[in-house]
Formats: structure tokens, C-alpha cells, sequence
């Protein structure tokens, strides 16, 4: 046995040169493997539409993906997984345009997952914050403020400041920009329209109002009472309680009549508020013993009322045989102002994959994919989002139910007390300081401290949020 292990042991046997050898090349071929296996990454998952219905949270894989190939530059890498945080539409609207998107981009996925609207902005700041936010977004245009550290700016090969401006409507140039930079992108429009019960004016002979005079003889006419009792409202106007979109219709008050609603201790606020609660108080057109204004006018308990476009669809759930259409706006001394109050789709600022988001969302916002986009939609309502492209407006103008908007949409206007964006920020802080101000107007209290108190609160809010300074 000792014969047997000499050899071995002895420097003079030439496999104990070679066995290193052999062993060397082995380990260095197996850590070329694995670099290599690094650096270029695994196949590519074949495309495909990943759509989420999901009611809250995040569902999957944690937002970002992998950054790998340029989509379309033919480069093998990883591929890419786009989340996508949307709101109002179900996912099998978004199928479609998503499904057409990934086919034109080889190595990219879309997941599109439906938010609840219930504390959104606070759990897209959260999930943002740490690390596992979507990669885009859907956010209230007048929440650019507050999400100024997590949109990211629109690069100028997707938008210049030029062709945004000749796309959209100029409140969304205005709306979206923080610090001189735009940092979304709308895929629709929405305002404020005035609802009418087409059947109720014919048979009381009344024309539909174009002026705020016209308006309040229109209510008064076909307002039907009982002793002290309103049977019929003629406008669903004059309360906080009961009227839906009241800070809407403040708003657009207040701005018609030359108010700084960043400062509405001003005389041109006091006659605003109180011509607005004086349909309640003194012309009694309208009474907080009625339903809400939406399920008011369905039941045919009202006349009229101010609402955005998708109020439609439930008005038209609730009662599909009511005769109903939607006029632009009563004006005040000839000066055309509107209110918009519409939602955008932003970009992660935090992540990695911001050139596909935005290639996704210059897609999204093209004029045959929007008009696609709308096609889906109907299908599943009587109508679609408003196109937010100002070239698609014509498309529309036949419409009963969104001709008024668009055709108010270049000049209105938006700021914070928009109303249904859930924020628990800026918009709803702010309508409910409105809420107290118009509830203690029509309780009769004095007016000077109303406004000294609406003022004091809008001050504090606009601070907190760092919107002192936009109009």
C-alpha cells in the first residue's frame, strides 16, 4: 500500500502540474459563465397584457420591473413591466390599447391595476416613498403641488412646452406644472355643465338659460310648492348639505365675479356666496329637506343642477327613461369663464423606467388611441371620458351630454376646491372651510366674520400644502 501512495506524493510525478492546471481553467471558465449570465440577463418573457381589477393596494410583483433593452431597438435584455395605477376605468377598457401598446413594444408589459379612490393619494405617496410605487399614475390635475417630489417632468421628446399647448386645453397647461415644468398628461376632460329635465321646460314653456338672470326666472317658474313645503326644486343651488358639486359652482362664482378665491375676504366673494345661497334663502328654489342634487334631479325633484359629465351615467342608471341634456355654463356680463375639474397620468420620479412610461403615455395620449380608448369605454356606459385633445372636440359636438363641456373647455378654469377628488388634501380641507362658510351664511350670520374665518382657513391650507401662490 505504501508503494501505491508514493507516487502521489512524490514533486517529481507530472500530474501533480497538471491537475492545477486543469483546476484553474475550470474555475475560470465557471466565473466567466456567471458574469456573463449577469450582465446579459436571462430570455425575455414573452409580451402580454397583465390587467388587474384589484380595489386597493398593489397587486403582483413590486412596481419598477427591470431596466433591460430599449423597446423596439431589436437588443436583447430583460424585460420590462410597467405598473400602472388607474382609477375610474375597469380593466377590460384598458385591455385593449394596452394589448396593441406591448404588441408595438417587444419586452414590455403593462399591468393596469383599478385603484380605489378611498385614501389613493395618500397610498400612492406612501408606496412611492418606499420604493414600490407604479411606475405611472393616474392624479387630480390640481394635485401637482402635492405631489411635486414624485412626478417626474415631462421630457421634451415626449411633450415640448409648445406641442403640449397646441394638444391640450390651456388649463392643463396651467394646472400641471410645477416650478415651470409640466409633469403630467391628460388622457381626459371634465367641468361643470348645467343639467336640465328637457321634458319639465317644454311643458312650462321655458327656454333653457344662458345668463344667470335666466337661470334664477327658469328656477322660480318651474319650482313647485306646497304652502311652505318644496315639492319640485327649480335649481339644486343655495346649500352645502345637499348640493354635490357646491364648491364647484362657488368657485366658478367667485372667479365670474373677479374674486381672488385665494383670498376670499373680499367684497367680490360676499356677493358670490351670497347670490349663490339666496336660491336657498330668499328666491326658495331649492330646500335641504330634497334629496342630494343627483338623486333629486333622477326622481324628477329638481329642474336643474350643476355637475361633471360622469354624473350622467348615474343619473341615467338611476332612471334610464328621464328626458334630460346638458347646457354650458350661465354667464355673468358676457365674460366667458368655465371651471374644469379633471384628472391626468403622471410618472414615478423615483424609478427607473420613466422612458417607457412616458413613451406609454404620448401613446395613450395620441388622437387614434384616445378615440379608441373612448370606443371601449362606451361600451360599458353610455358614453366615454371626454377626449382632453382640443383636435378630438368636434368629434363630440353633436352630443347631448358632453358638447356644453367641450365647448367651455379652452376657456375654463381649475384650481382647489374641485370637488369628489378624495385627497384629504388641499381640495377637501378647503371645501370644507366653504361648507361652514356657506351653512353659516344661510343660518344667517354675519358675513364679515364669515369671510374673515374662510379667509383664515384658506390661508392656513394653501400654506400647509405650499400653494400660496397658485392661481
Amino acid at each position: 500500500s505504501d508503494a501505491y501512495l508514493l507516487p502521489c506524493r512524490g514533486l517529481s510525478n507530472p500530474l501533480v502540474k497538471i491537475i492545477p492546471l486543469i483546476i484553474g481553467i475550470v474555475v475560470l471558465l465557471g466565473v466567466g459563465l456567471f458574469l456573463a449570465s449577469r450582465f446579459f440577463g436571462g430570455s425575455p418573457t414573452s409580451p402580454g397584457t397583465q390587467v388587474g381589477t384589484q380595489n386597493s393596494g398593489q397587486s403582483g410583483d413590486s412596481a419598477g420591473g427591470t431596466t433591460g433593452a430599449t423597446p423596439g431597438s431589436g437588443t436583447t435584455g430583460q424585460a420590462i413591466t410597467l405598473e400602472y395605477w388607474g382609477l375610474w376605468e375597469p380593466a377590460e377598457v384598458m385591455e385593449a390599447v394596452l394589448k396593441d401598446f406591448e404588441a408595438e413594444n417587444p419586452g414590455v408589459q403593462v399591468r393596469f391595476t383599478k385603484q380605489s379612490h378611498r385614501d389613493y393619494r395618500e397610498r400612492l405617496q406612501t408606496a412611492i416613498a418606499s420604493g414600490n410605487g407604479p411606475d405611472l399614475f393616474r392624479f387630480h390635475a390640481s394635485w401637482s403641488t402635492m405631489l411635486k417630489n414624485e412626478l417626474a417632468p415631462v421630457p421634451s421628446s415626449t411633450y415640448s412646452s409648445a406641442e403640449f399647448q397646441s394638444t391640450f386645453y390651456p388649463v392643463a397647461f396651467k394646472q400641471l406644472q410645477v416650478d415651470g415644468q409640466i409633469v403630467g398628461i391628460p388622457l381626459m376632460y371634465d367641468g361643470l355643465g348645467l343639467y336640465y329635465n328637457t321634458k319639465m321646460f317644454e311643458t312650462a314653456g321655458v327656454e333653457v338659460p344662458t345668463t344667470w338672470v335666466e337661470l334664477r326666472n327658469a328656477a322660480k317658474k318651474l319650482t313647485l310648492s306646497s304652502g311652505t313645503t318644496i315639492e319640485r326644486g327649480g335649481v339644486a343651488l343655495g346649500s352645502a348639505k345637499n348640493v354635490e358639486h357646491f364648491s364647484d359652482v362657488i368657485a366658478f362664482l367667485m372667479l365670474q365675479n373677479g374674486a381672488d378665491l385665494r383670498k376670499p375676504n373680499s367684497p367680490e366673494a360676499r356677493d358670490a356666496i351670497s347670490f349663490y345661497t339666496n336660491f336657498l334663502r330668499t328666491d326658495r328654489v331649492w330646500s335641504e329637506t330634497l334629496p342630494s342634487s343627483s338623486v333629486a334631479f333622477a326622481r324628477e325633484d329638481v329642474a336643474m343642477m350643476f355637475a361633471p359629465s360622469w354624473r350622467a351615467h348615474e343619473i341615467i342608471a338611476m332612471n334610464p327613461d328621464l328626458e334630460f341634456a346638458i347646457a354650458p355654463l350661465p354667464k355673468l356680463a358676457g365674460e366667458q369663464i368655465a371651471w374644469a375639474n379633471y384628472w391626468a397620468e403622471g410618472v414615478n420620479n423615483k424609478n427607473s423606467n420613466k422612458e417607457v412610461a412616458w413613451k406609454l403615455l404620448k401613446y395613450l395620449s395620441s388622437k387614434e388611441v384616445q378615440m379608441k380608448l373612448y370606443s371601449e369605454q362606451s361600451k360599458v356606459r353610455p358614453f366615454g371620458e371626454l377626449y382632453s385633445r382640443a383636435d378630438l372636440a368636434d368629434e363630440l359636438a353633436d352630443s347631448k351630454y358632453a358638447a356644453s363641456y367641450l365647448l367651455e373647455a379652452p376657456y375654463a378654469q381649475g384650481w382647489f376646491l374641485s370637488s369628489n377628488t378624495f385627497d384629504k388634501g388641499v381640495n377637501d380641507q378647503l371645501i370644507k372651510y366653504y361648507e361652514d362658510a356657506i351653512t353659516a351664511s344661510v343660518q344667517g350670520k354675519s358675513m364679515e366674520q364669515v369671510l374673515q374665518t374662510l379667509e383664515l382657513g384658506t390661508t392656513q391650507v394653501l400654506r400647509q400644502y405650499n400653494a400660496t401662490g397658485v392661481n
